[in-house]
């Protein structure tokens, strides 16, 4: 019985270790950490993403009024998220973010 009591604490660890890797990860945010990167990326006041082939895909206001259209492509195992925002108003921002 104590011998199972001693390797709790250690597979609770790596337990909890292999759970935040996972969400540390750009390449498999959830939509609201893709938004909240982007937001701040792009320094948008609004932001609508849905999920598409490989990330997510959707619209972008900057505080200026320029619209976006913005694709985001995630790669878990880069532990990276690369994204293309098209303006309206002609301007096009490329971009990544990445953990090493």
């Amino acid at each position: 019985m104590f011998r199972y009591l001693s390797i709790l604490p250690c597979l609770l660890t790596l337990l909890l270790a292999t759970g935040c890797a996972e969400t540390n990860n750009p390449g498999s945010w959830n939509k609201e950490k893709v938004e909240t990167q982007m937001k701040s990326s792009l320094k948008l006041a609004e932001i609508a993403l849905a999920p598409a082939t490989g990330g997510f895909s959707g619209t972008g206001k900057a505080e200026d009024g320029e619209t976006y259209k913005i694709t985001v492509t995630q790669d878990p195992t880069k532990n990276r998220l690369d994204w293309k925002a098209e303006g309206d108003r002609g301007s096009n921002e490329d971009g990544s973010y990445s953990i090493d």
